[in-house]
């Protein structure tokens, strides 16, 4: 791994600089992953079931949500994520890589304001078009971003820590999902959601 991370000695100047940079963009993966694995736990959240339940009922006689609900609310996200990839190039043109993921993190950051304030379907979809929207923008403005800083004899490694910085957010959403799904308020889906405020802002 040393070797593999060595500077060759003909690359000129120093390279640590954009090796940062290139690492702490690709935390943007977080937002990225930790998205699409929490709703999979706030879907199936008793506390969330009975306040978003529009008159449905599981076997038990307990609230839920139908199969349509639950398609659109996870789907929305994926819809919001193809057209934000379609307009992440041209805004990153208009407005620079840099500031265009800054962008980016203000759509994203509106759409978790949407679900975190909601309390009905509507709202909640809402939020999740405009997160994926963001989420959609970052994941292809990031690896762009991240190939043209980094050094060409790191390019991979740097763009690859995007990748995993995903399955961090995945891991990450099945522990605060787990931490908080028993809790009998809103908090119990709303903490969940609102932690993205933090990636959001360290990005």
């Amino acid at each position: 791994m040393g070797i593999l991370l060595k500077k060759p000695p003909n690359a000129a100047g120093a390279a640590w600089p954009a090796i940062v940079v290139g690492l702490f963009v690709a935390f943007g993966g977080v937002l990225f992953g930790y998205d699409t694995g929490t709703i999979g736990g706030i879907l199936a959240m008793p506390f969330w079931l009975k306040t978003f339940s529009t008159g449905a009922k599981d076997a038990l006689g307990q609230p839920t949500i139908t199969a349509q609900q639950s398609s659109e609310i996870v789907s929305l996200l994926s819809a919001g994520t193809f057209f934000g990839a379609l307009t992440a190039a041209p805004t990153g043109d208009f407005f620079g890589r840099r500031y265009g993921l800054i962008v980016s993190v203000g759509v994203f950051t509106i759409g978790v304001i949407l679900q975190t304030a909601a309390t009905a379907i509507p709202l909640f979809v809402v939020g999740r078009f405009f997160a994926g929207y963001g989420v959609g923008m970052i994941s292809a403005l990031i690896p762009l971003y991240q190939s043209e800083t980094a050094p060409k004899w790191i390019r991979g490694t740097i763009v690859g820590a995007y990748q995993l910085a995903i399955t961090i957010g995945l891991l990450l959403a099945a522990i605060v999902d787990n931490a908080t799904k028993d809790r009998n308020d809103t908090g119990s889906y709303r903490i969940p959601i609102a932690v993205q405020f933090a990636w959001a802002i360290i990005l």
